[in-house]
């Protein structure tokens, strides 16, 4: 690679890392970036525990999971050498004595390893591996370009970690902001609801329009509220200590009971397809019933006539959820920010936040699935399709 590659890698890595990306994101793109300019079998970043006495694959690429994750890496001496600043190339991991685990190399291919300090001002936060599956000398120009590339990776990362703390802090303010707002909310929703319910004494019917038109706004804010509260709960990683082996029809069928009755005041069919003997999902029963349920009434919500259809399928080792509808659809222009915050389609009457659909992403990203739209919908040719994917539960063979 010459002079002029060099700088054209450095200057494409450089505008990746300077796309506001998370934290994680940044790791990995640093690696991949390394392994791919390093023409390399792969290559894997490690940051250094307080202690500074073991090391954490953070993130890595080209390797097989059962070698990443084949044991804690303790500072030995090769590492050593790295910690202190200087970069360590090993010709051949069978052989050299600085090498924790040469069996484990051997058998994922790994011949040649360049360890490189990862550094953040001055300081050592961790190191960058290079593996070969030939014996390769890296030569003081490669391993200088190599460092300048994984230092210039520690420079976003800090500054993908500032921007992440940012967030942290206004999710929390937001979060402690709505919290605040809820409690006195839901003491005025109680006192409409007495009022309403006659224990107040009895009410004229322009009085009871006016108490149930007050009653329906607060309970728009209290959704509202709910959804703000939702967001950095999500964002947090709150949602792991809800998740648990589900099963995901049982999910559909309390949805179904609700959106049954929605679509037939609306004179709508509601439509449902599950597969028998579904496979169960890793996830958090309340949070999936959330997406599905706001995806189904925004279909009903959304169709004056026709259907709509919920169908679930297994799909190699995933679950693919639909929902389809023959309502007014979606326009081009809007589609890319229709899982945005507060988006809301502009050729339908503005209700609601424009929080639905943004959470029901953040809820299946978390669950590590995905989840998207298409309209018209392409086996009707009308009204809109959301789909969601989520891994499933292996049964134990």
């Amino acid at each position: 690679m010459d002079v002029g590659q060099r700088y054209k890698v450095l200057y494409g890595i450089a505008q990746k890392l300077n796309s506001n990306l998370a934290p994680q994101e940044v790791l990995r793109t640093i690696v991949e970036s390394i392994r791919d300019a390093a023409d390399a079998k792969g290559c894997s970043l490690m940051l250094l525990t307080a202690d500074r006495q073991r090391l954490i694959h953070s993130v890595a690429c080209g390797l097989s999971d059962w070698y990443v994750r084949k044991g804690p890496v303790r500072v030995d001496a090769a590492i050593a050498q790295a910690l202190e600043g200087k970069p360590v190339p090993i010709i051949d991991v069978t052989t050299d004595p600085r090498i924790q685990y040469k069996n484990q190399a051997k058998k994922e291919g790994v011949l040649s390893i360049l360890s490189l300090p990862l550094m953040r001002r001055g300081q050592v936060i961790g190191i960058v591996r290079i593996y070969t599956s030939r014996p390769r000398r890296f030569s003081t120009r490669e391993i200088d370009f190599f460092s300048a590339m994984a230092n210039l990776g520690a420079v976003a990362l800090e500054r993908a970690e500032l921007l992440e703390e940012e967030k942290r802090q206004f999710l929390r303010f937001v979060s402690i902001a709505a919290h605040d707002l809820k409690a006195p909310l839901s003491a005025i929703q109680s006192f409409l609801y007495t009022i309403l319910d006659g224990f107040a004494g009895e009410l004229n019917e322009q009085q009871k329009h006016m108490m149930q038109r007050a009653s329906q706004r607060i309970n728009g804010l209290l959704d509202l509220i709910s959804n703000l509260l939702d967001i950095p709960r999500i964002e947090m990683g709150q949602l792991v200590q809800e998740m648990t082996e589900t099963s995901l029809d049982q999910v559909i069928i309390s949805v179904v009971e609700v959106g049954a009755t929605l679509a037939d005041q609306k004179g709508l069919k509601l439509s449902v397809h599950i597969p028998p003997d579904l496979s169960c999902v890793y996830g958090a029963p309340t949070r999936l019933q959330q997406v599905i349920t706001n995806l189904v009434h925004n279909a009903i919500k959304y169709t004056n006539e026709g259907e709509v259809v919920l169908r679930v399928m297994e799909i190699d080792s995933e679950i693919l959820v639909e929902v389809t509808d023959t309502g007014c659809g979606i326009r081009p222009d809007e589609m890319p920010r229709l899982f945005e915050d507060f988006f809301r389609g502009s050729n339908v009457e503005p209700r609601g936040a424009g929080l639905g659909l943004s959470i029901s992403r953040r809820i299946v990203e978390a669950h590590g699935g995905k989840i998207w739209a298409e309209s018209p919908c392409a086996e009707t040719g009308k009204g809109s399709k959301f789909c969601f994917t989520l891994s499933k539960v292996e049964a134990d063979t």
